[in-house]
C-alpha cells in the first residue's frame, strides 16, 4: 500500500472559476506514475523534474463531479477547490458538524482519510479523462475555444490547422499527440485576433510545427512539447512575447525568425548544464526531410541569451543573426557543419571545451563565420576547420585559439589592428587569406596596446603566462595571400630561418604550393629573402608576388610533386610526434 503521507500536500488553498463547459480543472498524477509522488518535497515542490506523463493535466470532467482536486499545492497546505464549496466543507456536510470537528481535533487521523479521498479522486480522474478523450481519425480546425472543446480529442491522426480567422486564446490541453502538422495560418491587418496557444499536454508532434505572420499572437504555451518529428517554424510574429517550449528535447531543425518582442523565452533546460540525452534540446535530426536540412536559425528576435536552446546538438547549419540584446553567448555545440554569426556589433563569442566538465564534448566545426562581433574570447579551443572573419566595425584586437584550423579568412575589418592564434600548434594551417584591414599590423610578436584588455578580462592566467606570438609551423600550404602592415619578422623569423640557417635532410621546411603572394604597406619590408626562397629553394612553385615583384621559380620546382608528397609526410610524421 502506497505511503499516504506523501501527498499531503496535494491539495490547493486557492479555490478558481470553473469552466463553462467543463466543471472542474485538475493537475493530478496518474495511478501508473504513483511512485513519483515521492519525488515531492513537504512543501509540493518536486525534488526532480518527473518522468514524461508523470504529471498530466486533466481538463475533463462530468457537469454533476464538483469536487474534484485543482493541483498540486503550491504551498503544502491540505485544501481543495470545488464548486459552489470547498472538499473541506463537503466532508463536514458528508460527517456531520460535531464529526467533522472531532476529526479536525485529531490531524494526523484526518490527513490519512483525507489522503484517501484525494488518491481516489486522482484515481478517479485519471479513468475519466481516459473514457472523454478519444483518438481522432481525421485532421481538426480550431477556431475558437468552442471547436476544441467540442472535438475533444487526446491523439489526432491528421493535421491540427488554426485558421487566419481564429480568435482569443486556443487551448487543447486535452490534446497529447498531432500524427500530422501542427498549423497556424497567416493572418493580415484587422482581421487578426488570435492572442495565443496554449497545450500544457501536447508532447509529439509527427508533422511540422509551423506558425507564419500572425502579428496578433502574443504567446506560444507547448511546455510539455517534448519532440517535433519535422520542422520547428515561429516566423514574422511581430507581438510575439512569450514562448515556452521549456520540455523540448527533439526537433527536425529550428526556425526563430522576426520576433523582435521576445526578449525571454523558455526552450529546453536554461539553467545548469546537462549532457544526458533526455534533458534539455539534444536533436536537431532533420528526421522528416532528410540529415541536410538539420538546422537552427535565430534571426531579428529580441532574446538577450540563447543558453537553452544550444545545448550539445549535432546540426548541419546553425544561424545567429541580428539579436540586438544578445552580448554575450556561449556555444556549447558539438558536431556543426556551417556556423554563422552576425552580431550587432557589440557581441562576444564564448565556446565550450571537450571534457571542460567530465565527459561533456566539444564544439567541432567545419566552417565558422563570423560578422558584427566585437571579441572572440581564445580562453577555450574548440575544434574549428575554416574561420571567416568580415565586416566586425568594432573588432579591433582578434584573438583566436582553434584546433585543427586549416583555413583562415580575414578582410574587411575596417579597425582590426592586431590577429594572433592562440592555438597551441597550427600543423594544420593550408589556407591563409588576410586583406582589406586598413588599420591590420603583422609581426611575429605584436605588441599589447592598453586597450587590448578584453582577453585579459576573460582568461587572466593564461594572458599573463603567455606572450603574444605568430607561430608559423612549417606546413605544406595550399595559398598564402597577405596584405596588411608586415613586418620582417612575420616571415623571416620561419621561413627564412628554416631555409637559410638551417641544415640536413630531416628539417622540415614550409612550403607554399598554390599561391604566395605578399603585399606590405610598411616601408621597411624587405623581399630579398622571400624572392631567394622562390628563386633557388623552391618554396614557392605556383604563382607567387611580393610587393609586385614576380621572379621566375628556380631550384626545386622540377621535383614539385615528389616534394609536395614528402613534405606532406614529414608534416604528419612531425605533428603525430608533437
Amino acid at each position: 500500500m502506497m505511503d499516504m503521507e506523501i501527498v499531503h500536500a496535494f491539495l490547493d488553498r486557492q479555490s478558481s472559476p470553473v469552466h463553462p463547459v467543463m466543471s472542474c480543472h485538475a493537475t493530478v498524477l496518474c495511478p501508473s506514475r504513483i511512485a513519483d509522488f515521492k519525488e515531492f518535497q513537504p512543501d509540493g515542490s518536486p525534488l526532480a523534474a518527473p518522468s514524461d506523463h508523470s504529471l498530466m493535466t486533466i481538463n475533463e470532467c462530468t457537469p454533476h463531479n464538483t469536487q474534484i482536486l485543482r493541483a498540486v499545492a503550491a504551498d503544502g497546505t491540505s485544501k481543495a477547490s470545488h464548486r459552489p464549496g470547498s472538499v473541506r466543507q463537503a466532508l463536514r456536510r458528508a460527517a456531520g458538524r460535531s464529526g467533522y470537528r472531532r476529526a479536525m481535533g485529531h490531524r494526523a487521523r484526518m490527513r490519512r482519510s483525507y489522503t484517501i479521498f484525494a488518491a481516489s479522486a486522482v484515481v478517479a480522474t485519471c479513468l475519466f479523462s481516459s473514457v472523454l478523450a478519444a483518438e481522432c481519425d481525421r485532421s481538426l480546425k480550431f477556431e475558437n475555444q468552442a471547436d476544441v472543446d467540442k472535438a475533444n480529442c487526446s491523439s489526432v491522426t491528421g493535421d491540427v490547422v488554426i485558421p487566419a480567422t481564429a480568435t482569443g486564446v486556443i487551448t487543447f490541453d486535452d490534446l497529447l499527440n498531432i500524427q500530422g502538422d501542427l498549423r497556424v495560418d497567416a493572418c493580415q491587418g484587422t482581421g487578426c485576433a488570435l492572442v495565443g496557444i496554449s497545450s500544457r499536454n501536447l508532447t509529439r508532434v509527427d508533422g511540422r510545427l509551423y506558425m507564419e505572420g500572425v502579428p496578433s499572437l502574443q504567446s506560444v504555451k507547448l511546455p510539455g512539447l517534448r519532440k517535433v518529428r519535422g520542422d520547428l517554424y515561429l516566423l514574422d510574429l511581430p507581438s510575439l512575447n512569450e514562448l515556452n517550449l521549456v520540455s523540448i528535447n527533439n526537433v527536425g531543425s529550428f526556425h526563430l525568425v522576426n520576433a523582435p518582442k521576445l526578449l525571454q523565452a523558455k526552450i529546453g533546460v536554461a539553467r545548469g548544464i546537462s549532457t544526458d540525452p533526455d534533458v534539455g534540446l539534444k536533436n536537431i535530426t532533420g528526421e522528416a526531410t532528410g540529415a541536410g536540412e538539420a538546422e537552427v536559425e535565430v534571426r531579428n528576435v529580441g532574446l538577450s541569451n540563447l543558453n537553452g536552446l544550444i545545448d550539445f546538438w549535432d546540426a548541419k547549419k546553425l544561424t545567429i543573426e541580428n539579436l540586438p540584446n544578445l552580448h554575450r553567448q556561449t556555444f556549447r555545440v558539438r558536431n556543426v557543419e556551417e556556423m554563422r554569426v552576425i552580431g550587432n556589433d557589440n557581441m562576444t563569442l564564448y565556446f565550450w571545451e571537450q571534457d571542460m566538465m567530465e565527459g561533456t564534448p566539444g564544439p567541432n566545426i567545419t566552417r565558422l563565420h563570423v560578422s558584427g562581433i566585437r571579441h572572440i574570447s581564445p580562453c577555450l579551443h574548440p575544434v574549428v576547420h575554416e574561420f571567416v572573419a568580415d565586416n566586425n566595425p568594432r573588432l579591433e584586437y582578434l584573438h583566436f585559439n582553434f584546433e585543427k584550423l586549416a583555413r583562415l579568412d580575414v578582410h574587411d575589418n575596417p579597425n582590426l589592428k592586431k590577429m594572433v592564434s592562440w592555438a597551441k600548434l597550427n600543423r594544420f594551417w593550408k589556407d591563409i587569406h588576410i586583406h582589406d584591414n586598413p588599420q591590420l599590423r603583422l609581426s611575429q610578436f605584436p605588441e599589447r596596446a592598453p586597450d587590448d584588455n578584453l582577453t585579459a578580462y576573460d582568461c587572466p592566467a593564461f594572458y599573463n603566462a603567455f606572450r603574444d606570438q605568430w607561430a608559423w609551423f612549417p606546413n605544406v600550404f595550399n595559398n598564402v595571400v597577405i596584405s596588411a602592415d608586415i613586418d620582417n619578422s612575420f616571415f623571416n623569423a620561419t621561413w627564412t630561418s628554416l631555409y637559410l640557417d638551417s641544415s640536413g635532410p630531416g628539417t622540415i621546411k614550409p612550403k607554399v604550393m598554390d599561391a604566395f603572394v605578399v603585399n606590405s604597406s610598411n616601408d621597411t619590408f624587405n623581399c630579398q629573402d622571400l624572392n631567394l626562397l622562390r628563386t633557388e629553394k623552391g618554396a614557392f612553385p605556383g604563382t607567387y608576388s611580393c610587393q609586385g615583384e614576380t621572379p621566375p621559380a628556380g631550384f626545386g620546382v622540377s621535383l614539385e610533386a615528389p616534394m609536395r608528397v614528402a613534405l606532406v609526410s614529414a608534416a604528419i610524421i612531425g605533428a603525430l610526434l608533437l
